[in-house]
């Protein structure tokens, strides 16, 4: 299905690429195209599948399976660890392979671009002859054919390459938009997961149009405080754009320099946990989650420890950034000599897009709400109106050093 888009309307590009570990992979060797194998970390206690290859998703294995289950059922299972840095590397390439054709490149990790070519008619001709040159830059620079799809937004567009995957090109003009969305299933439309597609198929909505025709009423009976959002996607209203990666500042950072060195693991754990609350917040003001974290020490003696530790996924909640830089402290901890310094940087910032599934579990909503409040409430009166326990021991070790302001980061606070 090939259209051409009038010039008048916006183009908005999905590059997808299906599992994009495992298709990073078999680029890199291509004696593995035929082979099942996944991605998981073995090392890793209850280690879960990160990403299947296509022959080990046609034996029924798939991504979040746990690793012995997997082992199980496939008896000569091969499992590749997790490479970051191989995937970050190919993301770049992704990057370079458009960015002389769109002038807006929004990245979002494992493997998706969104590109905005509006306006870009007189340079590079037809909107949908620019899109097919940009597939032919990724397959021809990665060695990897995405599924990719020209249309008048985001949410059309990301719905358009989920029935294209793995491979394949469409292109969607404005007045066909919402006659396609209507005949798609409801699980393609973003925002519904699991909790949420069993309550849907429970009131008998099937696919996108079901849900589009409901009254503003009986979507708000049926779905509660989130149905505008999901009612405005079912009728392919986003109004959402394209957001600029490079506009991304690189990391965050925060540092706590001790008034007197201190050896005692509980200061050290408080002021982690005041370290991970601020440069938290700084997150999730700019709408961004970090894809990994560095560690630093500064021993009494001059000596200096860092560790890094990637996320499977992105972070932007404390409790789970204090966990990432904790395991850090444990391991960077090897001298009996009292700390000078402890820095924690947030690094591969990648904009936060929030829960997959509206109606996410009770628990974690709860979670969710819990850290919403507590940053609204640290703006409006200052972070000292709420500490945490684990904090409080470390206040009076810790002095306050300003960081350099040509990065851009603000200063450590007590």
């Amino acid at each position: 299905m090939c259209r051409q888009l009038s010039e008048k309307v916006p183009g908005i590009v999905h590059v997808n690429v299906t599992g994009f570990a495992s298709a990073v992979a078999m680029a890199r060797d291509k004696t593995l195209r035929d082979k099942v194998f996944v991605v998981a970390e073995p090392r890793a206690g209850r280690a879960v599948l990160l990403d299947v290859s296509p022959r080990a998703r046609e034996e029924g294995l798939m991504p979040g399976m746990a690793l012995a289950e997997a082992e199980r059922r496939f008896r000569s299972l091969q499992v590749l660890p997790p490479e970051p840095k191989t995937l970050e590397k190919a993301s770049q390439e992704m990057v370079e392979a458009v960015k002389a054709f769109a002038p807006l490149i929004e990245y979002v990790p494992g493997g998706h671009l969104y590109l905005d070519l509006s306006g870009t008619e007189r340079l590079f001709g037809p909107l949908q002859d620019t899109a097919l040159r940009i597939r032919r830059n990724i397959i021809k620079r990665l060695n990897i054919d995405p599924a990719m799809a020209l249309a008048p937004n985001k949410l059309t567009a990301k719905v358009v390459t989920r029935t294209l995957r793995p491979v394949g090109f469409a292109a969607i003009r404005r007045d066909e938009a919402a006659e396609f969305l209507a005949w798609q299933d409801i699980r393609l439309l973003p925002g519904v997961g699991p909790v949420l597609l069993k309550l849907l198929h429970a009131a008998g909505v099937y696919t996108i149009g079901d849900l589009a025709v409901l009254s503003d009423t009986e979507a708000s009976v049926l779905l509660g405080k989130q149905y505008k959002k999901l009612l405005d996607s079912a009728r392919g209203i986003d109004a959402e754009p394209v957001h600029d990666c490079s506009q991304r500042p690189p990391s965050i950072e925060r540092q706590l320099y001790f008034q007197g060195a201190v050896a005692e693991r509980e200061v050290l754990r408080g002021s982690l946990m005041a370290l991970a609350e601020e440069a938290g917040m700084a997150l999730r003001q700019q709408h961004l989650a970090a894809c990994a974290l560095r560690l630093e020490l500064i021993y009494g003696d001059g000596v200096r420890r860092v560790v890094r530790k990637n996320f499977h996924s992105p972070q932007s909640m404390d409790d789970a950034l204090y966990q990432g830089a904790e395991a850090c402290l444990n391991a960077a901890l090897d001298r009996r000599v009292r700390v000078q310094m402890i820095g924690l940087r947030l690094e591969q910032l990648d904009r936060d897009y929030g829960e997959q599934d509206l109606f996410i579990p009770e628990h974690r909503h709860i979670h969710t709400c819990l850290q919403n409040t507590l940053d609204a409430n640290r703006r409006r009166f200052g972070p000292a109106i709420l500490v945490r326990g684990t904090t409080l021991l470390a206040q009076g070790y810790a002095g306050a050093l300003p960081l350099e302001r040509p990065r851009g980061l603000q200063a450590a606070r007590r």
